[in-house]
């Protein structure tokens, strides 16, 4: 199993000292951001498997900054933490993959020890489209692939138009027109809407399997910028 890792976000001062030496007596890895702002710009790419938020740091953030902290509890195991010399660390879990211990050790052993190491950027998703062309075999000719377009998309999958029939578990590849680096993409279905299902869109969610680090900056861009 790979090692533990987890960041703190905590402003410098008494209570990031106090948290930093508590943390010494786990075994994990731990990044250390002064703000929720620089989580975007130094630790955007680096997996974790939980967050631990100094409260005081929190209160004093950016309405955006707030946002992201709203985006981490929905996709993250995420303990806020507040210190009081009197009282020692309080750790409050918060959001749906944070389990119900109040303790440091419940938090790393019952929720981010079980959770798969993922990055921040693989959580934002963009409700825009890209042209694509799908196929099972990657050595098939242009003129076999399905031509389809992506409805959504993050760093770590899409959803498909497709009408063709997909199960769960198939192996793909897809590559989008527009990024530079046009290399298929090995992806796998997590789940498919077969044509015909009363409202709801046909096609298949993906999951990237072989994103180059090119591809995955360049989808990161496309996600920020104001369209495609």
């Amino acid at each position: 199993m790979d090692r533990m890792r987890i960041l703190l976000v905590a402003a410098p001062g008494d209570n990031r000292g106090v948290y930093i030496q508590a943390l010494k007596s786990f075994d994990l890895d731990c990044d250390v951001a002064e703000s929720l702002n620089e989580i975007t710009l130094k630790h955007n790419k680096v997996k974790y498997n939980g967050f631990l938020i100094d409260i005081p740091t929190l209160l004093r953030s950016s309405a955006a900054d707030k946002a992201d902290a709203n985006l981490l509890s929905d996709n993250f195991p995420v303990m806020r933490l507040s210190y009081k010399a009197a009282d020692g660390i309080r750790c409050i879990p918060t959001g749906k993959f944070s389990g119900h211990g109040t303790s440091l050790d419940e938090f790393f052993q019952e929720s981010c020890r079980n959770f798969t190491a993922r990055s921040l950027r693989g959580t934002k998703r963009a409700n825009k489209v890209l042209n694509a062309l799908l196929n099972r075999d990657i050595n098939s000719s242009k003129s076999q692939m399905e031509k389809s377009v992506a409805l959504n998309f993050s760093a770590e999958g899409c959803f498909l138009f497709s009408v063709t029939r997909w199960r769960k578990g198939d192996t793909l590849w897809v590559a989008f027109m527009e990024l530079d680096d046009k290399t298929p993409i090995k992806s796998e279905v997590l789940w498919s809407v077969p044509w015909g299902v009363k409202s709801q869109m046909p096609g298949i969610g993906l999951r990237f399997l072989s994103l180059s680090e090119e591809q995955a900056d360049q989808l990161d861009e496309l996600i920020q910028a104001k369209k495609v």
